[in-house]
């Protein structure tokens, strides 16, 4: 890449890149503003967008959180349906090992192993194998209601994990698009810059290369720099 030229951000670059290249903008406007007076508005706009981008940044953070305890929130609901179907399942092996595989057919660790939307399949199929018992049934009596309750429980916490993840998607989707706005943000402000020195070699001061994260194998070696202008 030639010295008096600058790349294009696109919608690769890692948004952290996007915030060096406004703080470095930033920077060497407020060194050179003295002598060029007109570069105090182009760095106090590069500052503005280092600190909108935090708050951006700072949103999608608070996503990927809530989507984390969402999903922490879905496991320990099924734990808890796992325990008491654990438990009606021995029961059930001391004192009807007959029905065991008919009522029953799922071990539990096979259970615990599956999908959310098998999981609420099969636990509802189980609690549906319970009621076919007589009302008065002792395991009916002891465990169907139980059952019910932590399946219940399950099936919303695994409804606000489905709603975190979506607004995890969203955030993402919004954050490329919020990137095509940066690179506009970013080619105007060199712009003002080169219509102010007129040199762009100069201009091309005001930037800071980025380097192309390569899709391979963790023990691929680093990216070497774009050299599209």
């Amino acid at each position: 890449m030639a010295n008096h030229t600058y790349q294009t951000y696109t919608d690769e670059v890692q948004l952290e890149a996007f915030r060096a290249d406004f703080i470095h903008r930033d920077a060497i406007c407020g060194a050179l503003e003295k002598r060029y007076p007109g570069l105090a508005a182009i760095g106090a706009d590069a500052n503005a967008v280092v600190a909108q981008i935090d708050s951006r940044r700072n949103e999608l953070q608070k996503a990927e959180d809530q989507q984390i305890r969402a999903r922490a929130i879905e496991d320990a609901e099924k734990l808890d349906v796992l325990d008491v179907y654990t438990e009606l399942r021995r029961t059930m092996a001391v004192k009807n090992p007959k029905e065991v595989l008919t009522l029953l057919p799922d071990a539990p660790s096979a259970l615990r192993r599956t999908t959310a939307a098998a999981f609420t399949e099969r636990a509802g199929a189980a609690i549906s194998n319970l009621k076919s018992l007589p009302e008065e049934h002792p395991l009916r009596l002891a465990f169907l209601k139980k059952l019910e309750i932590e399946l219940g429980e399950f099936h919303d916490a695994d409804k606000k994990e489905d709603l975190a993840r979506l607004a995890l998607q969203s955030g993402k989707v919004a954050l490329t698009l919020y990137k095509s706005e940066l690179s506009q943000s970013r080619e105007a402000q060199l712009g003002a810059i080169q219509s102010l020195l007129k040199d762009r070699e100069k201009t091309a001061l005001f930037t800071l290369p980025w380097r192309k994260a390569r899709k391979s194998s963790p023990a691929a070696a680093p990216a070497e720099a774009e050299t599209t202008p």
